[in-house]
């Protein structure tokens, strides 16, 4: 049974979703070149669909990423004939066959401009601006290419992605960048995040400017310079390890990892005094699970579009974030009293093809 893909507002200018995905049965298939080989496609796929990659994280079993969805009407309204060719570009790897798409559009727009023009254009930019579409060409890509590499047959990824659809706030965004961030860190791979070179935080350290974008939009600077960022890289880097503090317990190997106490006070000696209170731990199934994160009025609004779909008779929507112990934040499903959202097979809503 299909669970509710719970969606943005299609009004809004854009949605940001946090996406998972595993590799089936658990396996270490992303290691070393391979993990390369997704995130070139990944690349790839962003500028085709006109996505925007805030963070990411690729672990050996599976990956997370925090994207940011354009408004889809308005997109591809943009969108003239010599981009859609250059988007077509990037994910086409045979020159005849684009030759063969750009002769078809000048025949169409020429003989056939009502009906059959417009109609040939919306079957590419369909694939374009919508999260569902995004998720499954890009595991689709990654999946023939490996398949290929390692001449084996059949589905590599597990089940269908994962998503949390986030309020646009500056709160939400960063604290969901620092939870993927800190995967590599809860893993026990490395002890710092910026020596984990398949994240977000790694590559904008190591001077990636789109990553750097990414980071500096979730401390709300939208457009900032290298100067700026150097001021957001400390203010991130004392959010990152005041998140990923360990717990008692933890740091003596009981559970998982987390960062030292000792490396904590040493970043917050470098870069100033922590002043959010550590409230929110890593380990927080919301993050992961929620269905969509945000404020009181948010969340109302995201449920009153997917009640008939959720198929629940609760008359509110938000839920507390009991065990994150933070008032402004409301959930779509209350996670520690394991109450999942039920699924639904007659929904007629934006559930999208994944």
């Amino acid at each position: 049974m299909r669970a509710i893909r719970i969606k943005g507002e299609p009004g809004a200018a854009s949605n940001c979703y946090h996406v998972m995905s595993r590799i089936i049965e658990g396996r270490f298939v992303l290691e070393g070149p391979v993990k390369e080989k997704f995130r070139e496609l990944l690349e790839i796929q962003c500028g085709f669909a006109g996505v925007e990659l805030i963070t990411f994280c690729l672990m050996s079993n599976h990956i997370h990423l925090l994207i940011e969805v354009p408004n889809a009407e308005e997109h591809r309204a943009a969108i003239d004939d010599a981009e859609l060719l250059r988007r077509l570009a990037l994910v086409t790897t045979s020159e005849e066959q684009l030759i063969g798409v750009r002769q078809m559009l000048a025949r169409m727009k020429e003989q056939c401009p009502e009906k059959g023009y417009p109609e040939y254009r919306q079957r590419f930019l369909n694939r374009m601006a919508d999260v569902s579409m995004f998720m499954k060409e890009l595991k689709q890509r990654f999946t023939q290419w490996y398949n290929k590499q390692v001449r084996r047959k059949g589905p590599l990824w597990e089940d269908r992605f994962k998503s949390v659809l986030l309020e646009n706030d500056e709160t939400v965004l960063l604290t969901m960048a620092a939870y993927i961030d800190l995967n590599p860190v809860r893993a026990g791979i490395v002890e710092d995040p910026k020596d984990y070179r398949w994240s977000g935080y790694g590559e904008a350290v190591a001077g990636n400017r789109a990553r750097r974008r990414g980071l500096m939009r979730v401390l709300g600077v939208e457009h900032g310079s290298p100067q700026q960022w150097r001021t957001c890289q400390a203010q991130y880097r004392l959010y990152l390890y005041g998140f990923g503090e360990a717990e008692a317990g933890e740091a003596a190997g009981q559970g998982r990892a987390g960062i030292r106490e000792e490396s904590v006070e040493k970043v917050a000696r470098q870069g100033g005094q922590l002043s959010l209170a550590q409230v929110v731990r890593v380990r927080v199934r919301y993050f992961s699970e929620g269905l969509a994160l945000g404020s009181e009025a948010f969340i109302e609004e995201v449920f009153a579009r997917h009640r008939e779909g959720m198929r629940v008779k609760r008359e509110q929507g938000a839920r507390p974030l009991k065990s994150l112990g933070m008032e402004r934040w409301r959930g779509l499903v209350d996670l520690r009293e394991g109450r999942p959202v039920k699924p639904c097979l007659t929904y007629l809503g934006p559930i999208g093809i994944d």
